[in-house]
């Protein structure tokens, strides 16, 4: 298989306290101007940024406050994209581990499946990162 073909949808799961259900994520843009628009349970939910990360963050500030958390990479306490993730649209976010840079091993699909027990608040993620930063 040649070349990196990015879904422009994907299927996920919103989790809700002890709740579970299926949500829709789809992109559109390019060139530093993407809109994310997220579908399930809060109805849908739209945010546009210079990169698919900031994107999907704009969704999460909106839905969080009914409870809900989207169940993909992004949205991980422990993930934060580099400055060269987010110069390549957002697509890809780096895991985060206390004391240690992120390698090439370390970068994950933004839009991918996470676990629940991974899953934070926009809030919980840039203390996260910012509690990395202090690490290095």
């Amino acid at each position: 298989m040649s070349g990196h073909q990015v879904p422009d949808h994907f299927a996920v799961l919103a989790f809700n306290g002890d709740q579970q259900a299926d949500a829709i994520l789809l992109w559109e843009g390019e060139n530093y101007d993407f809109t994310v628009t997220a579908y399930g349970p809060w109805g849908h939910v739209t945010g546009r940024a210079d990169d698919c990360f900031e994107a999907l963050t704009r969704i999460r500030e909106q839905i969080e406050p009914q409870g809900w958390l989207l169940g993909v990479n992004g949205s991980r306490r422990d993930t934060w994209p580099s400055g060269m993730c987010r110069d390549t649209g957002g697509f890809l976010v780096c895991l985060l581990r206390p004391g240690l840079r992120p390698t090439r091993a370390d970068l994950i699909q933004t839009f991918h499946p996470a676990p629940c027990e991974t899953l934070a608040t926009v809030a919980e993620q840039i203390a996260f990162e910012e509690q990395w930063s202090q690490s290095l």
